[in-house]
């Protein structure tokens, strides 16, 4: 069992690296690359948090993103992805302390599936930013 969520995740990352690469050389146009900033976070279909959500990805993923905020949402290409993503997950630069990269270890011994992974980035979509009133 913990063999194939081994093999899962080694799959995922690889199609996300092939994918990046083929996203490259389908678009001559420049774009700014935004990175995602927090553990997990969602590709949606539509500029609503609420809307389908497409894919989940990780902190420091890169990003296309192909417009300026519309409604708190960037629209964004990565790969075969086309989507919106919130503004409160991507940042201009790249994160220094993504908790996979800092507790890989730990991340690599835990057995999260799928499943978690995407309720971990719905959590991080609906969750709050700021401060109370």
């Amino acid at each position: 069992m913990e063999s194939i969520k081994k093999t899962i995740l080694i799959l995922l990352f690889a199609t996300q690296a092939f994918g990046q690469a083929k996203s490259d050389k389908s678009s001559n146009v420049k774009k700014t690359i935004y990175y995602v900033n927090t553990v997990y976070s969602q590709l949606h279909q539509n500029p609503s948090k609420f809307s389908r959500v497409l894919s989940t990805f990780e902190c420091g993923q890169p990003f296309y993103v192909k417009s300026a905020p519309l409604s708190n949402f960037y629209n964004v290409e990565y790969s075969n992805y086309q989507g919106f993503m919130s503004v409160d997950v991507l940042s201009k630069t790249k994160p220094q302390e993504c908790w996979q990269d800092l507790y890989r270890r730990f991340f690599d011994n835990i057995e999260i599936g799928v499943t978690e992974i995407h309720y971990w980035g719905r959590l991080q979509d609906l969750l709050r930013r700021g401060e109370s009133r």
